[in-house]
């Protein structure tokens, strides 16, 4: 269960941090997969995990930590080499990431937290104890390492006593003591330098002190001993010179091996003892530059000269390099020092400044800003106006040019502060991108098949409002991709492929626009099976569709209910989705293009805008009314000549140098020739992927920013073509029209769009 008293604000951080880690630990888990041996993939899985479970310890979230630990415990037994993450291992840690993903919600939600299951939990601590019976080859725990824990106790060591309650923290005590040690052993190397030396002294003074509380924790007093004197010699050697510095820090070094050998006695519940009073002695001299200590050249010969026994033979093969602590640490030959070099394999964490240089900020308030840039850019082209209007009247020439400074610099600056807001809004797709590796195993899993995902252009960032509204349309393609494209690899192999499919997943910028990519080598789309298909729901005739292009019968497959499959999956082929993916990708002003070859694969283009808040327009006058088409829509505004227009198949068309284009009336899609016809001489070129349409208008109005304020379809019009309203420079309102439903209407007709709408 949770914690009814728990601090909200505490609580949503937890929320936010754990979140983010969960967001990438599922990736993480399927590319572990692929090379389950990779020590840097599962140290950072590990660390992810005892994140989760060390915050959610300390918010007293029992169900939480208990999945978490069991999956950590998992784990730290592949890091130790006890076990391989096979397919078995994946599959329970996958299902460990379900349940913490159900429970951060519940947190969410106000709502107590499920217990996991508890065969869920059993085989994850079967992993970690060794008692897991993997289907990975025995071979492949390393040679030389340890593969158990426990054992009889070495010459140097006793069992560790602590009362009760301190018993029940051990664990989680251990791995803070560890954390903690290993961030001073990665800037000690920032001693050296006399430029780095004050950064590093500060941060290492600071997690010395918290050193040794730790230590302290555990009542060992050599143990002790050793913190205290590395913490104050951390203070000392602040302003010392670079002869102090290199006398002390293979003591330093020395000091820091000792504990975290000590660490790893700690995990088995036993205590170190080793002769460290003449180390912790000549540290505390050498630190004060006491030129009499006898010198050290590295870790080993520190140890080896004050008279620090560790029981291991090798200690002297330890390599100058780490008196830094900047390499892995002395070479184990006792478990005691285990941890010390598997977590010496995790590589160089951030710590100091550099923490400073981000802060998180609610989405509310980010809502909120981007609100008023919104009203600001309104109130830019409302200044903007009147400029252009007072200085076309007779006043003094010097207000005329004050009047236009102003309002170009209000222009600049409106410009300049809504370029900001928009970046502070602007995420990376890899947020989302993510999430689809763990979808392709799952449907490996359920087809039999072999898919490899690339991913690239992970990195390329779109408005956060834009990637929210992206997830369920790639899920789709993406399913359609594995279920429908990819071959089993029995029937690629037959066509001359490798038994694995591969399916693409790209991210570019284009311009103002963001274009995605999920590109796969099946087999490909049948043109004479939709084409069929289309005929027999009387969506077209024999006749006709032999004129209509490849694109064209494939855009048959975004109709509702429109499906080729012949068997129902729980994947698909049930006619729902494709026209879902196009209606989501158009709610967010973006076109989605099919393309493909048969028997070498299929491609889908996503073109979606980096923002759908504030967009450059073309006002047009249709009667009366002035409404707005987005600008990146526009190819052309042109005034066509009457021997240019004609008509096919009782519809409006206009020749435009070497092509024909379809005619639409923006008069009649409003509804506004109720009154008789409206005069439209201009028509506004329309493009969206390959095709182009012509939009028949009174006159163009001019260009302006315009801020999309989100519109249910107007009543007064009773016409799908509209997506939303803006306020215009002099205060009026517009519709904005939607021109994803304007090519559907020349395709279809108006009075067939009415139908349906």
């Amino acid at each position: 269960m949770g914690n009814p008293a728990l601090d909200p604000s505490i609580l949503q951080d937890f929320l936010t941090e754990s979140g983010e880690l969960l967001e990438r630990l599922e990736g993480d888990l399927v590319t572990l997969e692929r090379d389950p041996r990779d020590p840097e993939m599962l140290n950072q899985i590990f660390r992810a995990l005892h994140t989760i479970k060390g915050s959610a310890s300390f918010l007293a979230l029992t169900n939480l930590v208990r999945i978490a630990h069991a999956s950590e415990s998992a784990l730290n037994a592949a890091r130790n080499r006890v076990v391989v993450v096979d397919r078995g291992v994946m599959d329970l840690l996958l299902s460990a990431v379900d349940v913490l993903k159900r429970q951060m919600q519940q947190l969410r939600d106000g709502q107590d937290l499920v217990e996991p299951p508890a065969e869920l939990v059993s085989s994850l601590t079967a992993i970690g104890d060794g008692r897991w019976k993997s289907s990975a080859p025995a071979s492949a725990a390393v040679p030389g390492e340890p593969t158990h824990r426990g054992g009889d106790l070495a010459s140097n060591e006793r069992p560790l006593q602590l009362p009760s309650s301190k018993q029940d923290l051990l664990e989680f005590l251990v791995s803070d003591l560890e954390e903690t040690i290993l961030k001073l052993r990665e800037r000690l190397e920032g001693l050296r330098s006399a430029n780095t030396r004050a950064d590093a002294s500060g941060d290492l003074v600071e997690t010395s002190v918290a050193l040794v509380r730790a230590v302290e924790f555990f009542e060992l007093d050599r143990t002790t001993a050793m913190a205290k004197v590395l913490s104050e010699s951390m203070q000392v050697m602040a302003n010392a010179d670079d002869a102090t510095v290199e006398a002390a820090l293979p003591r330093c070094g020395a000091v820091l091996e000792l504990l975290i050998r000590q660490v790893g006695c700690l995990k088995r519940s036993v205590v170190g003892e080793w002769s460290t009073e003449a180390l912790v002695e000549r540290l505390a001299a050498s630190a004060r530059g006491n030129s009499g200590v006898p010198r050290a050249g590295s870790v080993a010969e520190a140890l080896r000269i004050d008279g620090v026994d560790t029981g291991e033979s090798d200690a002297a093969e330890v390599s100058p390099e780490s008196t830094a602590m900047a390499d892995h640490p002395v070479k184990p030959g006792a478990e005691c020092s285990k941890g010390a070099e598997e977590r010496a394999a995790e590589g160089p964490r951030k710590s100091g400044p550099a923490g400073d240089q981000t802060i998180r900020v609610e989405v509310g308030r980010l809502e909120t800003l981007m609100n008023l840039v919104g009203e600001l850019v309104l109130q830019k082209n409302r200044v903007a106006s009147l400029a252009r209007t007072i200085g076309a009247r007779e006043v003094e020439q010097a207000l005329r040019e004050a009047l236009s400074t102003a309002a170009g610099g209000l222009d600049r600056v409106t410009s300049d502060i809504q370029m900001a807001v928009m970046r502070t809004r602007m995420q990376p797709l890899d947020k989302l991108f993510g999430r689809y590796p763990r979808l392709i195993r799952d449907l490996c899993g359920k087809t039999g098949k072999k898919i490899d995902l690339v991913i690239e252009g992970g990195e390329t960032e779109v408005d956060k409002s834009v990637i929210e509204e992206l997830n369920d349309p790639l899920v789709h393609l993406l399913r359609n991709s594995a279920d429908h494209g990819i071959e089993m690899p029995a029937d690629r192999v037959k066509g001359g492929k490798p038994e694995t499919g591969v399916i693409t997943l790209t991210a570019m910028h284009e311009g103002s626009h963001v274009r995605i990519r999920i590109r796969d080598d099946g087999k490909g789309l049948s043109r004479e099976r939709i084409a069929k298909k289309a005929i027999e729901r009387g969506l077209v005739s024999a006749d006709a569709v032999a004129t209509l292009s490849d694109r064209e019968v494939y855009d048959f497959i975004f109709l509702p209910g429109f499906s080729t499959a012949e068997q129902v999956s729980d994947l698909s082929g049930r006619g729902v989705g494709m026209d879902v993916v196009r209606t989501n990708v158009q709610k967010i002003k973006g076109t989605i293009e099919l393309s493909s070859v048969p028997g070498s694969g299929t491609t889908i283009d996503i073109t979606i805008p980096l923002t759908v808040a504030i967009m450059p327009a073309m006002m047009v006058a249709v009667a009366e009314e002035v409404y707005a088409i987005p600008l990146s829509s526009i190819l052309e505004i042109v005034r066509p000549a009457p021997e240019t227009l004609s008509s096919i198949g009782g519809r409006k068309v206009m020749r435009l140098r070497d092509s024909v284009l379809p005619l639409v009336s923006a008069s009649e899609i409003f509804g506004l020739n109720g009154g008789g016809e409206v005069e439209s001489p201009f028509a506004v070129v329309l493009a969206q992927g390959g095709r182009r349409v012509g939009l028949m208008v009174t006159r163009p109005v001019g260009q302006q920013e315009i801020v999309v304020k989100p519109l249910d379809v107007a009543a007064g019009h009773g016409k799908k073509a509209v997506s939303g309203a803006t306020v215009r420079d002099d205060g009026g309102v517009s519709l904005i029209a939607d021109v994803a439903e304007l090519f559907q209407l020349a395709e279809f007709g108006v009075s067939g769009a009415d139908q349906t709408a």
